[in-house]
């Protein structure tokens, strides 16, 4: 088949679309990725070693990413949250991707995007395109079992109340370009966010691990948990440096930190946040950051510098996992069977780092907002001395190594699609 796939946001927004990608070419599938990075990063190398197409759509996003990053962390209401993201990071490109989208659809006999991609629904509705979706983050998927991310549970009834109103905000003010486009299109308005867009109706596709995603009773016959998109099934080309080979092997395993793409907050704080909670916890580390950012640097035997490196190859060798909750790096440090420090800062975070907690691989997360080196390395230090977390995360690790999200993932599409060409 000629599969087209649409997503957008961060590295762990995009990788597992890129994943997959590389896991459909591999069954013999042509695959064009059209992305849309709020971090400005090209992923042409990867797409080259995969042997998919790749589009980069929109590069209108400036030096202003640390302003609003610093924004939405400091906003404790979940919905500006995520208004700052949708109004600084989608509705600037919309435009851009709409005409992806529509270029996907005249081109392809399926399409692929991720949940939030009302520009790609549209577009395969006026073109008559098959679309499925890619979760990577089940919370957003509505179910009276359980309330939307930020709401207290309520029970049932209430439950639905809740969706219904989180539903009404996706559609007025998340996403406000929506239903201009598909007036102007001559297409009827979208009624439910939730129920047209989040969700295929022909294939909705989870890309979590089944350890941390629990099947919600009420969810229709579409909606698949696959496991994580993680990259076993490719190759990608990166050798572990000498330095880091040497630096690993001449002592304990060490703590990584890392921030993901909310490093760009305020990064000579996060780095020295991260130094000084390494050196409290009498440890050594990995420490994940821009470093060619930085004013200065101290060096110290201690701590290892590194700008970014494939978490499966480097996530096995380490103690603990310092990470801000996204979820990319959360199922890593599991299938790693490494247990975590959380620091969350927004959006989804406070959910994963939750999904840890319940499976007890870490402690209560703890806030970029108010998140101080003798706290982080506090947590640190109970999670290192916790053997109960350790061998958690290791159980948690040998069950998702035995898991293939990619695999699961082509074989619903393949099946769901194969009258399609």
């Amino acid at each position: 088949m000629k599969i087209g796939m649409q997503t957008w946001g961060s590295h762990g927004d995009i990788w597992p679309f890129l994943v997959l990608a590389g896991g459909l070419s591999s069954a013999g599938h042509n695959v064009t990725v059209a992305y849309t990075s709020i971090d400005n990063e090209d992923y042409t190398s990867m797409a080259e070693a995969l042997n998919f197409k790749i589009v980069k759509e929109y590069k209108g996003f400036g030096k202003e990413e640390e302003k609003v990053f610093a924004k939405i962390i400091k906003a404790r209401n979940i919905v500006k949250q995520f208004t700052f993201l949708s109004d600084h990071f989608f509705e600037p490109a919309v435009e851009d991707m709409y005409r992806a989208s529509i270029k996907l659809c005249n081109e392809n006999d399926i399409v692929i995007g991720y949940s939030g991609n009302h520009t790609l629904l549209t577009a395969a509705e006026k073109y008559h395109c098959p679309r499925a979706v890619v979760h990577t983050f089940p919370k957003a998927i509505e179910s009276k079992h359980t309330p939307p991310v930020g709401a207290p549970h309520l029970g049932k009834w209430m439950n639905l109340l809740l969706w219904k109103f989180a539903d009404n905000i996706a559609k007025n003010k998340l996403f406000p370009s929506a239903n201009k486009i598909r007036a102007r299109e001559g297409l009827p308005l979208i009624k439910s966010f939730q129920k047209e867009v989040t969700i295929s109706k022909m294939l909705t596709m989870i890309a979590v691990s089944p350890s941390l995603c629990d099947r919600q009773p009420d969810w229709e016959d579409n909606i698949h948990i696959c496991g994580f998109f993680d990259i076993p099934v490719i190759e990608e080309k990166w050798e572990m440096p000498e330095d880091l080979s040497v630096f690993i092997d001449d002592g304990d395993p060490p703590i990584y930190f890392t921030f993901g793409s909310f490093i760009v907050y305020d990064i000579e704080d996060t780095t020295h946040l991260f130094i000084e909670a390494a050196k409290l916890s009498g440890r050594r580390a990995i420490i994940q950051a821009n470093w060619h950012s930085l004013s200065k640097t101290l060096d110290n035997p201690d701590i290892y510098r590194i700008i970014r490196a494939p978490y499966h190859k480097i996530f096995p060798y380490c103690s603990v996992i310092v990470h801000h909750g996204g979820a990319g790096t959360t199922q890593s440090s599991l299938r790693s069977g490494c247990p975590s420090v959380v620091v969350e800062h927004a959006c989804d975070q406070t959910y994963w780092g939750q999904q840890l907690r319940r499976v007890g691989v870490t402690k209560k997360p703890l806030h970029r907002r108010s998140v101080t080196s003798r706290k982080l390395a506090h947590h640190i230090r109970a999670v290192l001395n916790s053997p109960s977390m350790k061998d958690n995360a290791q159980k948690i690790s040998e069950t998702m190594k035995k898991e293939n999200g990619v695999k699961r993932a082509v074989e619903l599409i393949e099946n769901q699609f194969k009258f399609t060409t």
